[in-house]
């Protein structure tokens, strides 16, 4: 398979490989160049990108195209600004949401294998900015509707990741609302801590299935990142002050200390804690980010033995 490139049926690869468009999987509504499209050989996907983020592209590649946790491209055509990638049967939000079934250690090794991933990229100083379930992605098949077979797993969507410069934080939100962490949310002081929040709800997904920060955004009467901040502060309580502090934002302390009072006079919520202990996930989604658990602790935690 292979995400598409300009309008051309053939691309021609900086290896010189050839390949050819059989179908269009996604129409841009606006650039018929940047349609995604099926192709041939079929376990690759050429994807058109912006010049800019083709340069971005090959950067990211130097680092990380030997790790195969990372899904980086394997061909590129600089004159068409085509990155090639590999394939995957499916998306982890498909798989998890339409394979019920799928066994506890699959479940585990899909986020050990997202996490060690991550712990790469970190050590070199690079976050991916869009941690979520349909940008991790499987190979995987099943024999005879009974054994689920895990193949392969890897993070992609690279083409927003950062590499951050002397651990300097960014204030802008991005990613989707429900994989945020509440820093996240705020878009202030984001650099790793609020990426390892995001890889602790995607724990949480694939482990038990369940999307508990979904909402109908479309028939909300307020802004989606407050409805996924009231949800965060009820599982994760109490407001740290150090949040507020990391914050350094008056609006957005107000907020949050509004929406935790609220929370803190409801005699009905239930944290997060007083279900089934989820020691690991509890350590990577603590609201203060100074004590929230760096990668390389999550990834030696006894849980994935």
């Amino acid at each position: 398979m292979l995400d598409c490139f300009k309008t051309q049926s053939t691309l021609i690869g900086n290896s010189r490989r050839e390949y050819k468009r059989v179908q269009v999987l996604h129409s841009h509504p606006k650039k018929s160049e940047l349609n995604i499209s099926l192709a041939t050989p079929p376990i690759l996907r050429p994807e058109p990108v912006s010049p800019s983020i083709f340069d971005h592209l090959l950067e990211f590649n130097k680092e990380f195209s030997d790790n195969l946790r990372l899904r980086t491209h394997v061909d590129y055509n600089d004159k068409e600004n085509a990155v090639v990638y590999e394939g995957f049967t499916t998306d982890v939000l498909s798989l998890v949401k339409n394979y019920p079934p799928l066994p506890l250690e699959v479940r585990k090794m899909i986020p050990r294998e997202v996490g060690l991933g991550l712990k790469l990229m970190h050590a070199r100083n690079w976050i991916h900015l869009d941690v979520k379930p349909d940008n991790v992605f499987v190979n995987c098949h099943i024999v005879a509707q009974q054994h689920f077979h895990l193949q392969k797993v890897a993070l992609g969507d690279l083409d927003v990741a950062l590499k951050l410069k002397d651990e300097r934080l960014i204030n802008h939100r991005i990613g989707k609302g429900m994989w945020r962490s509440l820093d996240g949310q705020l878009g202030k002081g984001v650099g790793k801590p609020p990426e390892v929040f995001s890889f602790g709800l995607l724990c949480f997904y694939v482990i038990t299935g369940v999307e508990w920060l979904h909402a109908d955004f479309t028939t909300l009467e307020v802004e989606a990142e407050s409805v996924v901040l009231f949800k965060l502060l009820s599982a994760f309580e109490p407001l740290p002050d150090a949040l507020v502090k990391h914050v350094d934002d008056a609006e957005s302390g107000e907020l949050s200390r509004a929406l935790w009072q609220a929370i803190a006079e409801d005699e009905t919520n239930e944290p997060f804690e007083s279900y089934e202990a989820k020691r690991l996930i509890l350590r990577i989604t603590n609201l203060d980010p100074a004590k929230r658990a760096s990668m390389p602790d999550i990834m030696a935690d006894p849980y994935w033995n």
